[in-house]
């Protein structure tokens, strides 16, 4: 009789301890304001599994009582949580995040000063001179010879025929255009290193090697106006709309990671 009531307890023991380790998997919603959440990463710190949050804000993930689940996206404040018994039974959870904010450091304007005001003695200089003559350098003595393609008019305007032959023939209208595609390539490197290829790739599923194209696509939604005025949340909304759209994308994957 002993041995019966010990072999019952000892089986009761395993089932409680097998319950225990067992875990559900339950789903949530991540929300801001009511509206839903895309690409929330979502990660139980106790077993190392992760997901990520679907268009509609949706996750889910396998849990167990006293799980701690990490909530982090580019654009809001990190979250942690802490499975309860509720969350248990219910199998449902909806997570509020709330936007990151920058708080930017003081900064006084003052008038540039110019470097004679830094430092008076440079006006008060009474050492030697020296030029090219006093150097023995070569063409010291040689002067520059009037340039006959400046042409002077009685109004006391001035202008270069060199000008005005690349004005009519359009070289003006190149060298204009090349200058700014290249400020436009500068601003676009900017918005890519701000945001840095993890974004990007992770995020928007841009593959890397078509990063700069989808950039100058968005060149036509005005992004660089929008990243000027250093309104960083409506580039983001900008990027994830127009990725979308975009050709070249990572073909979607199973991201759900399954522990070994």
């Amino acid at each position: 009789m002993k041995q019966i009531l010990t072999f019952l307890t000892l089986f009761m023991c395993l089932n409680f301890l097998n319950a225990q380790e067992k875990r559900k998997i339950i789903s949530g919603k991540m929300v801001l304001d009511s509206l839903p959440i895309v690409n929330v990463h979502i990660i139980n710190q106790h077993t190392k599994i992760g997901t990520i949050s679907n268009d509609n804000g949706i996750f889910k993930i396998p849990v167990r009582l006293g799980d701690t689940l990490f909530f982090s996206h580019l654009q809001y404040q990190d979250k942690v949580i802490i499975i309860t018994d509720k969350t248990i039974v219910n199998q449902k959870i909806n997570i509020s995040l709330e936007e990151k904010t920058v708080v930017l450091k003081e900064m006084v304007l003052e008038k540039q000063r110019s470097i004679f005001y830094q430092d008076p003695e440079i006006t008060n200089y009474s050492g030697p001179v020296v030029n090219a003559k006093k150097l023995n350098l070569p063409y010291a003595n040689t002067f520059a010879k009037k340039d006959k393609s400046i042409v002077s008019f009685s109004s006391g305007a001035a202008i270069s025929l060199d000008n005005l032959i690349g004005a009519l023939n359009g070289s003006h209208r190149r060298e204009k255009q090349m200058k700014e595609m290249a400020l436009e390539d500068s601003e676009l490197e900017k918005i890519r290193k701000h945001f840095t290829d993890d974004f990007f790739i992770t995020d928007l599923k841009i593959k890397k090697l078509y990063i700069n194209q989808f950039l100058n696509d968005c060149i036509d939604k005005n992004i660089i106006r929008i990243f000027k005025r250093d309104n960083k949340l409506d580039v983001i909304k900008l990027l994830i709309k127009e990725s979308r759209l975009f050709p070249h994308r990572i073909m979607e994957e199973d991201i759900y990671l399954t522990n070994h």
